[in-house]
């Protein structure tokens, strides 16, 4: 009988041994398209780097040397004496550019990039590359030799061919997931409100690269209910799954038995917090004598990322109230001659952390607004909450109207800017009153700077619902980067040129 058992036993051991590697296969087949997809595009933009390298050395360093007829590169690269100087610029140029990233990979926290920020970071990495060459170049005291016009030329190739590369690479990945090809098959345990959620904003990913399996769940039944959390075994044997989801993380006696299952399988295991809803929150690892916790990081722009925003903010609106001065003084005598009253209005927002400050803006309306502003209560156009927005504001002048159109009445914010009570972009500064009516999930908004622009006026202006606005603003503060700060700037042009909103 103790034969027969053991026998038996050994029989169940080979079998799962046979299960889990059959599993495995699939996993593996998709990872080596994976490396070899992105050896080959790796290969392909270094190649290319190289032949414009090369062309530009044909084209504009080979002409200096009339002795040199062969046409034969082999020839020729021999007989131009500085070509070695210029192969070791180029090396370093490579090698450097293909160090950072492979750091930008390997530390930035993201399995992967959206396609702006892909782009930004192209032109990072080449223009950090060609500026670190220069340099060593300097110290090696070889840049006398090279040709400036072919390095920059060079450069500029590099950083095009670079951003059209990238494109390519990132629409070819999102072609192949398309068509199921590089597609990672989910299985969420867990078909509660979490599951739910999280199916919903994976298959809302515009890279289509995960088709949902189905929901393993002990509880509840349905069509995507392919089995309980004790069929786990039985599904990654006959599913080909590649990343396994867990929701149910205060079900510790049974994630416990979850995770001792998924080991043996070549799967991703990822585990939902309990705080789902805070998951656009950042949050950062740290350890307190030796307690592993995880602190809430209320923005991404704090540390060195203020300093590099308030320089930023400072250098352009400098720049703009020296060039806009001419529109300034136009726009005054405009306000001046068709209306009473002063060319500035001075008004009490509330900024960063509650503090409040006095914001500037080119007269709009008429000088006792303040005091009708009450008897239009209730015609306030923006709905669920405490701004006040009027179409067709009796108080506004003539210019007023033609100035809020194309947010030109905002344009002496940008000597706030340059105080430092306001930023190029940030949350639309609120009134007093209106921060008097907020909830603590409406303070959230306090965090940083507001600005002159944000995501709130890209997206509808005053079109917008007010927890619209409030939404659009929370979600710039907890996913801040300087893509998306770029990506803003951008917008906002063409919105303003159109007037769209604006009233």
């Amino acid at each position: 009988m103790e034969v027969n058992r053991t026998a038996t036993t050994k029989s169940a051991g080979q079998m799962r041994i046979k299960a889990v590697g059959n599993a495995s296969k699939q996993r593996i087949k998709l990872n080596k398209l994976r490396r070899w997809l992105q050896i080959s595009f790796l290969t392909g933009e270094y190649s290319i780097y190289v032949l414009t390298f090369y062309l530009l050395m044909y084209l504009k360093v080979l002409p200096d040397y009339p002795t040199v007829h062969s046409i034969n590169p082999f020839h020729w690269i021999r007989e131009v004496y500085v070509f070695d100087k210029y192969l070791l610029f180029l090396g370093m140029t490579l090698l450097i550019h293909g160090f950072i990233r492979a750091q930008g990979v390997l530390f930035s926290g993201k399995r992967e990039r959206g396609l702006t920020e892909e782009l930004l970071f192209s032109v990072k990495a080449t223009s950090y590359a060609f500026l670190m060459s220069i340099g060593i170049t300097f110290l090696l005291k070889t840049t006398f030799i090279y040709s400036r016009v072919t390095l920059v030329t060079f450069a500029i190739l590099m950083l095009v061919e670079a951003v059209i590369w990238r494109a390519t690479h990132k629409y070819m990945n999102q072609a192949l997931n398309t068509k199921g090809y590089l597609q990672d098959r989910v299985l969420i345990v867990g078909a509660g409100k979490v599951g739910n959620e999280l199916q919903r904003m994976l298959e809302q990913e515009r890279s289509h690269k995960f088709q949902i399996v189905g929901y393993l769940d002990d509880y509840k039944i349905g069509s995507e209910v392919i089995g309980k959390t004790a069929e786990l075994e039985a599904v990654l044997q006959n599913q080909h799954i590649d990343i396994v989801y867990i929701t149910i993380p205060s079900e510790r006696s049974v994630i416990d038995s979850i995770l001792h299952t998924i080991y043996k399988y070549n799967v991703d295991i990822r585990i939902i917090p309990e705080m789902f809803d805070r998951m656009s929150t950042v949050f950062a690892f740290h350890t307190d004598a030796s307690q592993p916790y995880m602190e809430v990081v209320k923005t991404p722009l704090r540390g060195i990322n203020i300093v590099l925003k308030r320089l930023f903010d400072m250098m352009i609106s400098a720049i703009l109230l020296i060039l806009l001065s001419p529109l300034f003084f136009i726009l005054g005598l405009w306000i001046k001659f068709e209306s009473k009253g002063p060319i500035f209005f001075k008004q009490v927002r509330v900024g960063k952390n509650g503090v409040p400050f006095s914001m500037m803006k080119f007269r709009s309306m008429c000088t006792d607004a303040e005091r009708m502003r009450e008897a239009l209560a209730k015609s306030n156009e923006v709905s669920g909450g405490p701004a006040f927005k009027v179409k067709e504001d009796p108080r506004i002048t003539r210019p007023g109207r033609w100035l809020r159109k194309y947010s030109l009445d905002e344009l002496p914010q940008l000597w706030n800017v340059l105080r430092g009570d306001m930023s190029l972009i940030g949350p639309r500064p609120p009134l007093p009153d209106e921060v008097a009516q907020y909830t603590n999930y409406h303070w959230r908004r306090m965090d940083v700077l507001p600005g002159m622009t944000g995501l709130w006026q890209v997206s509808g202006r005053s079109d917008l619902h007010f927890e619209e606005w409030i939404d659009l603003d929370i979600q710039y503060i907890e996913r801040w980067s300087i893509a998306l700060e770029m990506k803003i700037l951008l917008k906002t042009v063409p919105v303003v040129i159109k007037g769209t909103g604006a009233y």
